[in-house]
């Protein structure tokens, strides 16, 4: 706490009275920061950890990406961006860690709250928002645009850890079976040529906070790419595990194709983003299992997060 309370004195002229841990993400923690000048929200990121390096290496375009989306669009008061320091930096990085700062949201994260029909409108808004934007922004994508890439080598090549109760080899079949399927849909997403806009790519309950009204938080995955890389999250009962989210896209879609009136659904791209997705977050949650110093408890949580992610993946594709 005390690297925590010097770098918000020193770089924000924040006066901390008090910090205390609150729910964060997979590559970052977080905290609640109570102060003589407001109440903020500091994100600790652990340069140690294997999930935080491809974060760190985008951090900076994604979080200009967001502070310019707050302040130049209707998304202003519907997304979150992060604090300057006095020198204008958007982040601050010491020998382990990188800090960000927010204003602090008074609200509650949905989580797997079902959305209400009011909820599922106002967050069509927001992604309808946001997905009139583009290639006209004063940003150089390259870093950040889809290449419809699958993670595949490096998830089979890694090793088993001894002593472990999950293996990816265990589930080789499935997997190699996912990331075929997931290579044929690429191959034919890549060849409709469809256009690309600015996606959150990371739309779930724990990036959404209610308070006077839905706000959409967590901007570090942001993608230039075919609006499907959120779109997905809303078509198909898969996300999270959590049914409810399926049955949105009669409600969701309507309210996105005013805003995006030219938008035409294509299946097969929403489908191989679903694969793909889960091909993900399975590499993920396996690098923490193999490669970090985890607790008995962490490493309870990871397992449990890749036999769901594994279950889900292999009722997409048989």
């Amino acid at each position: 706490m005390d690297e925590m309370k010097a770098i918000l004195q020193t770089e924000y002229g924040i006066t901390a009275d008090n910090i205390s841990s609150a729910v964060g993400g997979l590559s970052a923690s977080a905290y609640k920061v109570d102060s003589a000048q407001g109440t903020f929200w500091l994100k600790a990121y652990d340069k140690r950890k294997t999930s935080t390096i491809a974060q760190l290496d985008k951090l900076n375009l994604c979080m200009a990406v967001a502070s310019w989306l707050h302040d130049n669009t209707g998304l202003k008061g519907k997304i979150n961006a992060p604090l300057l320091t006095n020198e204008g930096a958007i982040k601050v990085e010491t020998q382990n860690h990188a800090y960000l700062v927010f204003d602090y949201i008074d609200g509650t994260t949905i989580c797997t709250t079902p959305l209400s029909i009011n909820q599922q409108k106002e967050l069509a808004d927001i992604v309808g928002e946001l997905h009139q934007y583009g290639a006209d922004m004063p940003f150089d994508f390259t870093s950040i645009q889809e290449n419809f890439d699958i993670p595949c080598t490096e998830l089979l090549k890694m090793p088993r850890k001894p002593n472990s109760s999950f293996c990816v080899y265990q589930q080789h079949d499935m997997l190699m079976e996912a990331i075929n399927k997931a290579f044929k849909l690429a191959n034919l997403v890549k060849s409709k040529q469809l256009p690309f806009v600015l996606c959150h790519a990371d739309i779930h309950g724990w990036n959404l906070i209610q308070n006077d009204r839905l706000m959409l938080i967590d901007w570090e995955s942001i993608k230039f790419a075919p609006a499907e890389a959120d779109l997905y999250t809303f078509w198909g009962d898969w996300y999270w595990g959590n049914s409810n989210w399926g049955s949105y896209w009669d409600t969701f879609l309507p309210v996105y194709q005013k805003l995006r009136p030219e938008y035409v659904v294509c299946e097969d791209t929403l489908r191989f983003y679903q694969i793909r997705r889960h091909i993900e977050d399975i590499e993920e949650f396996y690098k923490e299992y193999i490669y970090d110093d985890l607790t008995v408890e962490e490493r309870n949580e990871i397992t449990a997060h890749l036999e769901r992610e594994c279950k889900f993946l292999r009722t997409l594709i048989f």
